[in-house]
């Protein structure tokens, strides 16, 4: 989830998108899972789970 607070977050869909070389949508769409799976709202509300779960050891 660090990934998510930190960096991609911030940057629109469109550059994200283009640095990946992948669509818009598809870019949306891996933004879109995290919040379904945890059962949130929102990005700000994916952002401070992230912070109060902390990091994750892979």
């Amino acid at each position: 989830m660090h990934w998510y607070a930190a960096g991609p977050a911030a940057n629109s869909s469109k550059k994200i998108g283009e640095l990946l070389v992948i669509s818009i949508r598809t870019v949306e769409r891996h933004r879109a899972n995290p919040l379904q799976k945890l059962g949130l709202r929102d990005r700000p509300e994916l952002t401070r789970y992230a912070i109060r779960v902390g990091p994750i050891e892979p």
